[in-house]
């Protein structure tokens, strides 16, 4: 069964190849022009229901909006380029300020910076309006008592007499109100003013509902850093854009310029505040290294004066140089020394909130800028990611407890570093004092009173170098400050348009119609691969290999056809006339040429029921007695009769009758409106059809009727339902198979060429009936022939007809779908 399945599932593909291989050629081009055809209201049906979801979608979704600004980064030192000055500053990169931009502690201060503390809506009967910068009503919030209200939709009915109440979640919040007066329920305590009453009286009459939101700015920095894009223009230029969409064009405006100028006043207070800490620590130690020098000076001249000592410079010059040696290096250790201590108060001091840009000065200019200034680095990251992480997070979550952990485990890190140098510094300058005091031994011998002075000397000295280094270190400081000029600037303050950047009417229009028409082709180009009902008599001829004989065709009747099936008495000019003379000519030529005197009996049938027999047989004995021959009809279909209906006759005897002997022969005879032409109805349906076909009473009345007719035409029941028929298919002259356009499926082909080897039928003949002959216009011929290439063609007309009137043109849609 799998296998078969399989086998079959190939087949089928093997065909949807060849007919796309062969789609060029003209048949299959036909074909699948003629689906076309027949399928355009299914176009037009899902391109209107496209089009028609397209404009649902554009009315039920609210505008989109889309504002834009252009800054440009930029830092101008002038002082380290006239004056050769150390840089104080640390160079900012476009991609450190592009998560600064991002950051939500950078959307928290601009929103704190809009009107965004209280949101107003107006909500309509399919969308909702967010009223951005002016509502037609303000609420004058005084205090929260409970936050557990914000976010939360409050809305507002007004009454009469300028009152009104506030509803949450359906429920009536408060007492009822008057407008303008200070009102509190247990959530806070507000004050409701009317600003537009115009703009309130004009929606109130159209049934819109007002409401208002206490945000949290948490939850508006979440919403708007994830509707906020920042990318970079230029590297080079340093430009960068910040955008907003929202569904407020005001809001995604405001919002933009506001974010530019926010970022650069954060950089220039940051900037500032990093300058002061320097200057502060600087001023510091001036205050404590002037008193230090001042009070070695006066030691120095009241020793002098005290011992008349006023110069050593002749005393031991090569040990003072070695003193001098150890003693500068003395200075430089502790001020290292003093800025490490500096740096390790201040993150004490500060503990959890450490501000890292107040610190990293402090270490410019020494030996351990790199190492600590990376290691803080680290901490400012772990910070700002804790920071904006804090908003959405609780503080007892894993992440932030991680995050906790890393910034204990950094800062301790750092703390045990300075002061791991600082015992360095400890280490080296008593190692230096050990050697200076080697030497002063050395110099035991030399007169105390030189020894003191030489002590007080050197005391003045280090001081006096201190101060001036300090000294030093403040001005450079100050004329970079002074060189060093934030560039930041806004290029574009804002690049709006009132025109949304979502939903694109036109782009949603055009691309639900591209959508309709491409699914629209992709189902027919499935009902053509599906397709699988015969077409035309070529295609008989191709799935038989040419074994069935071709007898003709009968064109599709464009009217409706009557209760009587009998046509060709009606227009025997008609192309479907022509047909039937066809089919009579090539019988004809089919016969032996053998008892020309003896009557013929041609039997029709087909595979099941519909496709047309009793209509190919009832036409064809009219056409036939035209000819001047007697011709006879006899309805052996006794499960299904449709003979007295093509006739328009009762059905209360004929062949059942006959056959059991109810009925006599001459009795149940019936003459049509047709000279020559007579039939016998089926009669009422018996219980066993197929045995009475095969009895001796029905050859008996088979020879009568030859003496009396020259063409016997049985109409047999659908020989693919039941076997009723096949022994009249086999007595049978002329036997005929019906195939129906557009309805036989291509496997009874299969089933008719077994039938003639299974039965040795080769007199067996083929009909296509309702044919569209219209498919002309679209490359199809349906000429045709029988046996092996002997047989008549005709494509759209016939000799003569009169088919000729002019149909009625109809409406426009008619004439659409016609074209």
């Amino acid at each position: 069964m799998y296998n078969e399945d399989i086998s079959k599932l190939n087949n089928n593909f093997e065909s949807y190849r060849e007919r796309l291989t062969n789609f060029s050629n003209e048949f299959e081009l036909g074909l699948f022009l003629h689906i076309l055809r027949k399928n355009l209201y299914l176009i037009v049906i899902i391109v209107a229901i496209a089009v028609t979801g397209s404009s649902v979608y554009l009315r039920y979704t609210a505008p989109t909006y889309e504002a834009r600004t252009i800054i440009q980064l930029s830092n101008s030192d002038n002082a380290k380029r006239v004056l050769n000055v150390s840089q104080f500053y640390e160079d900012n990169t476009l991609l450190k300020e592009i998560e600064l931009m991002k950051s939500k502690l950078l959307v928290q201060r601009v929103i704190k910076k809009l009107p965004l503390e209280i949101s107003y809506f107006e909500k309509g009967e399919i969308l909702t309006d967010q009223r951005y910068p002016t509502s037609s009503f303000v609420i004058e919030l005084s205090t929260v008592k409970d936050s557990s209200i914000m976010d939360s939709p409050i809305f507002v009915r007004f009454g009469m007499d300028n009152t009104y109440h506030l509803e949450l979640g359906g429920n009536k919040l408060g007492e009822t109100e008057r407008i303008g007066r200070m009102a509190e329920n247990r959530y806070f305590e507000y004050k409701l003013l009317v600003i537009d009453a115009s703009h309130f009286k004009r929606v109130e009459e159209q049934k819109v509902e007002f409401y208002f939101k206490l945000n949290r700015p948490g939850t508006l920095a979440n919403i708007y850093s994830r509707n906020m894009g920042i990318k970079i223009l230029n590297n080079t230029a340093q430009t960068i854009e910040i955008s907003l969409k929202d569904h407020n064009p005001g809001i995604a405006r405001d919002f933009v310029i506001a974010h530019a100028e926010e970022y650069i006043k954060f950089d220039l207070e940051n900037r500032e505040q990093s300058a002061k800490s320097i200057i502060k620590f600087i001023d510091n130690q001036l205050d404590t290294v002037y008193q230090n020098l001042r009070d070695s000076e006066l030691q120095l001249n009241i020793y002098k004066k005290e011992n008349k000592i006023s110069n050593l410079d002749n005393v031991s010059t090569l040990y003072f140089d070695y003193f001098r040696e150890f003693e500068d290096e003395i200075i430089q250790l502790e001020l290292e020394e003093n800025m490490l201590q500096q740096v390790l108060t201040t993150i004490e001091a500060q503990n959890e909130n450490v501000d890292v840009y107040d610190i990293i000065p402090l270490l410019t200019g020494t030996k351990y800028e790199n190492s600590i200034a990376t290691m803080l680095d680290k901490l400012r990251d772990l910070l700002v990611q804790r920071e904006e992480i804090q908003y959405d997070l609780k503080e007892t979550s894993k992440r932030i407890k991680s995050l906790d952990y890393s910034i204990a485990i950094q800062k301790d890190l750092i703390l045990k570093s300075i002061e791991s140098a600082l015992e360095k510094i400890q280490l080296r300058k008593e190692y230096l004092e050990s050697k200076i005091q080697e030497y002063e031994d050395d110099f035991g011998e030399l007169p105390k009173k030189e020894l003191e002075y030489a002590r007080l000397k050197r005391l003045f000295d280090i001081n006096e170098k201190y101060y001036t280094l300090l000294l030093e270190k403040k001005t450079q400081y100050r004329i970079s400050q002074a060189g060093y000029v934030p560039e930041n600037r806004i290029l574009e303050r804002v690049i709006s348009s009132n025109a949304p950047v979502s939903p694109k009417k036109n782009l949603i229009t055009t691309g639900a119609i591209v959508a309709g028409v491409l699914l629209s082709l992709l189902i027919i180009v499935i009902k053509y691969l599906l397709h699988s009902n015969i077409t035309s008599l070529s295609e008989i001829t191709k799935l038989s290999n040419a074994s069935i004989t071709i007898l003709g065709m009968i064109p599709k009747y464009k009217k409706d056809i009557p209760t009587s099936q009998l046509l060709i008495d009606k227009s025997p000019k008609s192309m479907i006339s022509e047909a039937f003379r066809s089919l009579r000519t090539n019988l004809q030529f089919m016969g032996d040429g053998s008892h020309q005197e003896e009557a013929k009996i041609i039997a029709i049938t087909s595979t099941t029921s519909g496709e047309g027999k009793t209509f190919v047989a009832i036409n064809l004995a009219g056409i036939i007695s035209y000819s001047g021959q007697s011709v006879i009809v006899l309805d052996l279909d006794m499960r299904k009769p449709k003979i007295h209906l093509g006739f328009d006759v009762d059905n209360v005897r004929g062949m059942s009758t006959i056959l059991i002997g109810k009925s006599d022969l001459n009795n149940c005879i019936q003459q049509s409106k047709v000279d020559n032409l007579d039939f016998i109805t089926a009669g009422p349906i018996p219980p066993n059809p197929a045995e009475l076909i095969i009895s001796g009473k029905m050859q008996e009345v088979l020879k009568e009727l030859k003496h009396r007719y020259d063409v016997i035409i049985i109409d047999n029941p659908p020989v693919g339902l039941v076997t009723d028929g096949i022994q009249m298919i086999k007595q049978a002259d002329h036997p005929i198979f019906i195939f129906r356009a557009d309805f036989s499926k291509k496997q009874y082909v299969q089933m008719v060429d077994r039938l003639i080897n299974e039965n040795n039928l080769h007199k067996l003949s083929v009909v296509l009936n309702c044919v569209d002959v219209d498919r002309n216009k679209y490359g199809y011929s349906y000429g045709y022939g029988y046996g092996y290439g002997y047989g008549y063609g005709y494509g759209y007309g016939y000799g003569y007809y009169d088919d000729n009137k002019k149909e009625p043109k109809g409406n426009w849609i008619s004439r659409i779908f016609k074209s």
